[in-house]
């Protein structure tokens, strides 16, 4: 197991540029603010990204509302039309 190196937030700002070098190279650094861990330079490939989430369609949107509009019809039986799919 290696050893991730320290330094203080005023190191990591000197050497700024040097961090970011290592983190290509895939090492690790903690950045202490007053002797505690307060942030970390690490490679990028060790940050997942949040999945891209597709924006709805104005269609998909309006077929979404327009599902909804029976809700107010006394007539329909909006659980037994769930249930069947056609909701």
């Amino acid at each position: 197991m290696t050893s991730m190196k320290r330094m203080s937030v005023a190191e990591a700002k000197a050497h700024f540029s040097e961090l970011v070098a290592d983190a290509r190279r895939g090492k690790k650094t903690v950045i202490l603010r007053h002797g505690r861990p307060a942030a970390a330079v690490v490679p990028a490939t060790a940050v997942e990204s949040a999945p891209t989430r597709r924006a709805t369609t104005r269609d998909e949107a309006l077929a979404i509302f327009e599902s909804f509009a029976h809700l107010g019809d006394p007539n329909i039986d909006a659980v037994a039309e769930l249930r069947a799919g056609r909701r």
